[in-house]
């Protein structure tokens, strides 16, 4: 019987913009790649499109020369990655197939007045709320069913504009502030959800409680999933921010139970990707909750639309000294993602190196290979000395570095205490535990209920019987340590060729059966551990009597043994503990045994798994003895990290010519990451783009030999082009005209286009008057006339609609629009030769404009002044004629415009007051 093992994709999502549209094809691709694997091991057929059937088939055949199995179970996304993710995520929870993100794309991401343009608010140059609606449509259309749904959390990202204030205290007591803008909405579809908290009918005991979480299938929470998602890819400035107000029940949080200090203070949100562009914490934390089935490898995938590698033309550009300002600010603004992702990058380093649980693992199986060992060479109800090498030199070193062992825990207990007491309180200490405080504490000898009192333990405090005196993070690392040796072994019962193929069977069953049991435990005793953190947050503020509050004030160590007497954390720990190693047991050595046991078999099976926890409790002791604080009170499984971009080429195009344009290949990052919004042809490129590249880095998974994954490529590309229905001949024009180093081509392209001219028109008028009115909603008369003065002067014409008596003035008064004519004309036909310097150049004007509105007045005034005793030159008629003419019309417009609002303002305001007939 062979094993399957099952691969787990957490992913991590990234973007900007545009690039959703690339984004899109890549989540497209992911969704045909976890369909094809629960298809092909389920044996139910999956409703596929016929233009995707033969990737689908393609997909199939690799999983299944791979022998895996492939699930999605972790998303986080942020910006456009925030917007595919919820899709994806979306999908996996209702238990249906992705919607037509090829289709959305092509459809919604244009910028025409019927969507993105359709009614833009003051604040913002597109239509967020288009947005929102076609997000929510195309949610509310999967019609999915719980029976298919499957496990899954999403990770939406938002960065507030006010941020919750953090105070830090350094190690000699002084604090500062900190603003947090982040923020993070978490979504859940899990039935078997553990959470421990008090039941029974006066609700005095905790208990550990299944409960199910469906947010995906629940309608309310669906909205607020669209909420989040329009907030992540609300770039600023391109679209409004979002209230956060109905997503408070969604946010992330130390702890949800802690009263308002400011913490749910709702607030208005825009782009996740601001500040936190790369959320792989909240991540790392969530991959060991599900339950495990069988030998699991974990695949962390970072999903980012960028090569990644510096692009020859930036390495050739001129020194920090002659650099134009645009340069400086663009390159300022991607400095906190650019930071952001470095730090992400090294939480994730230090997590992979965390070596505490590995070393445990190691230890515990190299004493059950001596066991077992020893089991079969002396054989049954030998009494003989054991052979040399077996476990119990190892419980004697246990026993040497027990001493060293407890004033680690006791430092890592200090440390997450004090960490978690002060997110309570609002302050983060960046002071470090000292040894001094350690053996000051010991020195007290007080008494823990965490830790054990002396070596002892490792001989005498073995009965499961008994209450659990470890405390719940050794527990958890137990129990975890027995799933990684029950996988190691269903991975190598695949090389015993000798045995029956009926008993290898039997074997496999057991072993794959026990791993859903200790996943329970250990999914139950991670719900313990968060309700002691949330316990110890709540210090100050926890309800009920206040015989059983807990004192802020108190040592960490007396608060930590309150707690876990409150919460009778020994009993609780002991029965999961139990449960698991009594399912280890059975799975390994009675998985043959269908008769019932006698009580001498009964009486062996408890000195296994005393054993076992003996031998399990060495490693430990081995292992935490020189280990850090996190190592100790934190545990992340082992992960795999996969980088997924536009950094490679396809075989179907040439190497030499076109692999060095890396994510300039794209239309998405060109036009300032707007080109995508711009051409529906542009779109097909980047979505079709986003599918090559997944499946160029998708494949690195599971064909390790790079000829055999050349040719699977070959076919896998030539399917997909063939099924987005472009050519290799149109992709290769594309990639000719994105060869060239700026955007002027592409932008002089666009401009020639009637719809192109419109749009961008339209666009530029809308930052202009944003840039003017600073975004700012007025309505008095004032207002009103700054907007309408520079409507005309850029060709509009702005009518009144009420009353009609003032439409006849306001067009007298619209002297500014013929004015302006020839230099909108200059301005057109430059800017389509050179946009980058003419749009540089237009915003100096435009503030030079200003200064002059404001200096002309001034300016005329001298003027007389000066050339009234002298003769006026040609050369300074010839200036200040057209400069008096402009700028007396100007001033002379603004105020009669103003006085045409205000009649008008007065007009309404009195036709308001006036009654109703019958009345």
């Amino acid at each position: 019987m062979e094993v399957v093992e099952e691969t787990r994709l957490a992913l991590v999502l990234n973007g900007g913009v545009s690039l959703a549209v690339w984004m899109g094809g890549v989540t497209h691709e992911l969704d045909l790649l976890r369909r094809a694997s629960r298809s092909l091991h389920s044996g139910v057929a999956e409703r596929v499109k016929e233009e995707d059937r033969a990737c689908f088939a393609l997909w199939q055949r690799v999983i299944r020369e791979a022998h895996t199995r492939v699930v999605v179970d972790v998303v986080a996304g942020t910006s456009a990655g925030g917007l595919n993710g919820s899709f994806l995520a979306a999908a996996i929870g209702r238990g249906t197939e992705l919607p037509d993100l090829r289709g959305t794309w092509q459809k919604a991401a244009a910028l025409t007045g019927d969507r993105l343009l359709k009614d833009p608010p003051y604040n913002s140059l597109l239509d967020g709320q288009y947005f929102q609606d076609e997000v929510g449509r195309i949610l509310g259309a999967m019609c999915g069913s719980e029976r298919e749904a499957e496990p899954v959390t999403l990770f939406v990202t938002a960065t507030a504009l006010d941020g919750v204030p953090e105070y830090v205290q350094d190690s000699f007591g002084g604090r500062f502030q900190v603003a947090d803008h982040r923020r993070i909405y978490a979504f859940q579809h899990d039935p078997q959800a553990v959470v421990f908290r008090k039941t029974g009918v006066h609700r005095n005991a905790w208990k550990p409680e299944t409960v199910s979480r469906k947010d995906f299938l629940d309608e309310a929470v669906l909205d607020r999933l669209c909420l989040a998602a329009r907030a992540s890819a609300g770039f600023p400035v391109a679209f409004a921010p979002v209230d956060e107000s109905s997503l408070l029940a969604q946010r992330v949080r130390p702890a949800p139970e802690i009263p308002s200090k400011g913490r749910d203070r709702a607030s208005w949100i825009v782009d996740g990707g601001v500040l936190n562009n790369a959320p792989f914490g909240p991540v790392l934390d969530s991959i060991s909750d599900r339950k495990v089935d069988g030998p699991t490898r974990r695949v962390l995938v970072y999903i980012v639309p960028s090569s990644g590698v510096t692009d020859p033309h930036e390495q050739s550009r001129p020194p920090c000294k002659s650099t134009e300002w645009p340069s400086v600010l663009g390159t300022a603004v991607t400095y906190p993602r650019e930071a952001d992702f470095r730090t992400g990058t090294a939480e994730l380093q230090e997590r992979m190196n965390r070596e505490c649980f590995d070393r445990h693992l190691d230890l515990f199986r190299c004493q059950s290979a001596d066991m077992e060992k020893e089991r079969r060479t002396a054989g049954p109800g030998s009494s003989g000395p054991r052979p040399k090498g077996s476990g119990c030199d190892l419980v004697h070193l246990a026993r040497s570095l027990f001493d060293h062992y407890r004033e680690s825990r006791i430092r890592g207990a200090l440390w997450k205490v004090r960490q978690v007491r002060e997110e309570g309180r609002g302050v983060r200490s960046l002071a470090r535990i000292r040894h001094e405080d350690v053996n000051a504490l010991l020195a007290l000898d007080p008494k823990f209920l965490w830790v054990p009192d002396g070596a002892d333990a490792l001989q005498s405090c073995l009965d499961l019987d008994q209450p659990w005196q470890w405390g719940a993070s050794v527990a958890e690392r137990l129990i975890w340590t027995l799933v990684g040796d029950i996988e190691q072994r269903l991975r190598d019962s695949t090389k015993s060729p000798r045995e029956e193929a009926g008993s290898l069977s039997r074997r496999q069953a057991a072993l794959t059966s026990s791993l859903g049991e200790l996943s329970y435990c250990a999914k139950v005793v991670r719900a313990v551990q968060e309700t002691i953190f949330s316990q110890i947050r709540n210090a100050s503020q926890a309800g009920g009597s206040p015989a059983h509050r807990l004192d802020p004030e108190q040592g960490p160590t007396e608060m930590l043994n309150a707690v876990y007497e409150n919460l009778g954390v020994g009993e609780v720990v002991r029965r999961q503990v139990k449960r698991a190693f009594q399912a280890y047991d059975k799975a390994v050595y009675e998985a043959d045994t269908t008769a019932p046991l006698t009580p001498r078999a009964r009486r062996n099976r408890r000195k296994r798994i005393n054993r076992t926890l003996k031998f399990c409790l060495a490693a430990e002791v081995v292992a935490g003895a020189g280990a850090s604080p996190e190592e100790l009170t934190e545990h992340t499984p082992q992960f795999e990290f996969l980088r997924l971009g536009p950094d490679e080429y396809s075989p179907l195009f040439p190497h030499d010519k076109f692999a060095p344009l890396g994510d300039r290949k794209l239309y998405g990052v060109r036009l300032n990451h707007f080109g995508a919004f711009v051409r529906p042809e542009w779109r097909a490129s980047d979505f079709a783009w986003g599918r090559l590249d997944a499946s160029h880095h998708l494949l690195r998974l599971f064909i390790p030999d790079h000829e055999e994954r050349q040719r699977t490529e070959t076919e896998m590309h030539e399917a997909i082009l063939l099924c987005e229905k472009i050519g290799k001949g149109e992709m290769r024009k594309n990639l000719k005209r994105l060869a060239e180093p700026d955007d002027t081509a592409l932008f002089k392209e666009y401009l020639d286009s009637p719809e192109g001219r419109s749009t961008f028109g339209r666009i530029v008028e809308k930052a202009l008057s944003m840039l003017i009115s600073k975004g700012a909603f007025a309505r008095n008369p004032f207002a009103e006339a700054t907007k309408v003065v520079f409507w005309r002067s850029f060709g509009r014409r702005v009518r009144f609609r009420r009353p009609s008596r003032v439409s006849s003035a306001n067009q007298l008064l619209g002297l500014s629009r013929p004015t302006f004519s020839l230099a909108r004309w200059w301005w057109w036909r430059r800017i389509r030769k050179h946009p980058r310097k003419t749009m540089g150049a237009t915003l100096v004007a435009l503030l030079l404009a200003i200064a002059s509105l404001i200096g002309i007045p001034f300016g005329i005034a001298e003027a007389v002044d000066h050339f009234t005793d002298h003769d006026w030159r040609w050369q300074t008629l010839l200036l200040a004629a057209p400069s008096m003419l402009v700028g007396g019309l100007l001033i002379l417009e603004w105020p009669l415009t103003a006085l045409a609002y205000f009649i008008r303002s007065r007009v309404r305001r009195r036709r308001g007051r006036r009654p109703h007939r019958g009345t």
